[in-house]
């Protein structure tokens, strides 16, 4: 094993630490910025405006300042496919607005450069003023909607902003945020630390609850997390498939619910291995790298599952965990396998590239080791992976975890309780 294999664990524990962390917040507290939100707002973000939404009432419940930053398109090499997540957008903002009680229009349409351009210039004029949440929830409802003319409007004031004036300040900011350390607008950051979209306000509710008051109001933004797991309500015969890859955290986060809440409701769980990003030719940026692997603890704590030593497993500790993949299913142990590989990757630094690690996973799971490694040595496991790859991207999405329930696509361990809110209708029904 190499020293930076050897290492990795314990590098990626002090990173996810509580520890760290605390530092961090009493650096903030001390300097002043603990309770000033930066919140990077871009015009034709669907969570930008589902963020804006929420902050006057999280404001008034909350001792936190709202300092607005509008931001420009972010650019398109930060994402892996982006046409598809353009369009997925729309369809998850929606998804996102039920579970937290907002708007967001069924039917939104992609707005045009021009309605954006113009729509940049209005939040900008603002964006030191004491009305801009109101502007911004405004301006938010009309590009959603598809109100061109009421941006028109706005535009065509006499106190906004020129179009170059609007453009050098938007190539500013795109060049800088990469820096400031995310890749991602519709976010606020306090600190050292950032909460994207509607889906991580609590986070940071629990983080300001400092009276009891306070604590109730953070536990209950974070309602629409739970899984309801209704009695009586069956689904028999409907089939959930899950997209999962061994080196996301998140679907790690998301294995053990995804368990409970297909053998409550009866569901045939379909678990569809796929390849990591990286290792399809997809590249990751550093700031996304480390936001992912922090935000990814806070998800752990939330859900209850132990993260923080971790052995990144891509390549080779990959290729070999999906190759056991068929054995598990053979014998009943696939559940027990995914869990206790997953565990081990996440939590426990388990380097599953080398065979003692491995052979730890394999027989905790109830496998026998002899026929494990006759096992690895079997490729087609390769096919498949491709063809469940191939099938997610038909459906509309590009990365894991995601979800289909009835040809309906759901991506990222936040939306388990949406896709339980159509099983339940679903069950109802029958």
């Amino acid at each position: 094993m190499s020293l930076k294999h050897r290492l990795m664990p314990y590098i990626a524990q002090l990173i996810t630490s509580d520890g760290l962390r605390n530092g961090r917040r009493v650096l903030s507290a001390l300097t002043g910025v603990d309770r000033v939100a930066h919140f990077y707002f871009r015009a034709d973000d669907p969570y930008s405006w589902l963020l804006a939404q929420q902050l006057p009432a999280f404001c008034e419940r909350f001792p936190i300042t709202i300092v607005p930053k509008v931001m420009p398109a972010v650019p398109q090499a930060l994402y892996p496919e982006p046409q598809l997540y353009e369009q997925w957008a729309l369809h998850d903002a929606s998804t996102c607005a039920q579970l937290h009680g907002l708007e967001f229009p069924a039917r939104a349409a992609i707005p045009s450069k021009d309605t954006v351009l113009k729509a940049t210039r209005v939040l900008l004029s603002h964006e030191g003023q004491a009305d801009f949440l109101d502007v911004a929830n405004t301006v938010g409802r009309h590009i959603w909607e598809g109100h061109t003319a009421a941006i028109d409007a706005l535009a065509a004031g006499s106190n906004i902003i020129s179009e170059n004036d609007a453009i050098a300040m938007a190539q500013q900011r795109q060049d800088g945020f990469l820096k400031e350390g995310h890749y991602l607008s519709g976010t606020l950051r306090v600190g050292a630390e950032w909460y994207w979209g509607p889906d991580r306000l609590d986070h940071l509710a629990l983080r300001l609850a400092a009276k009891p008051h306070h604590q109730a109001d953070a536990l209950a933004l974070g309602h629409w997390r739970q899984l309801q797991l209704l009695p009586n309500l069956h689904a028999d015969g409907e089939t959930l498939e899950f997209f999962f890859s061994f080196r996301s955290p998140y679907s790690y986060i998301a294995l053990e619910r995804t368990f409970r809440l297909s053998q409550h409701y009866r569901l045939d769980l379909k678990i569809r291995p796929v390849l990591p990003m990286v290792m399809r030719g997809l590249t990751v940026p550093t700031p996304k790298r480390m936001y992912i692997l922090t935000d990814s603890k806070r998800e752990a704590e939330l859900a209850q599952v132990p993260f923080g030593k971790i052995c990144d497993p891509v390549g080779v500790g990959v290729e070999r965990c999906l190759a056991l993949w068929p054995l598990a299913e053979r014998q009943g142990k696939l559940e027990s396998y995914l869990l206790n590989a997953s565990i081990g990757i996440w939590s426990e630094g388990a380097h599953v590239a080398e065979d003692k690690d491995l052979e730890h996973i394999v027989t905790k799971s109830g496998l026998d080791w002899a026929e494990a490694k006759k096992a690895i040595k079997d490729e087609g496991w390769r096919e498949r992976a491709e063809k469940n790859r191939v099938d997610m991207v038909a459906a509309g999405n590009w990365g894991v975890p995601a979800f289909r329930f009835r040809g309906e696509i759901f991506w990222g361990q936040d939306r388990i309780s949406a896709v339980e809110q159509r099983v339940i209708a679903l069950a109802r029904q029958a």
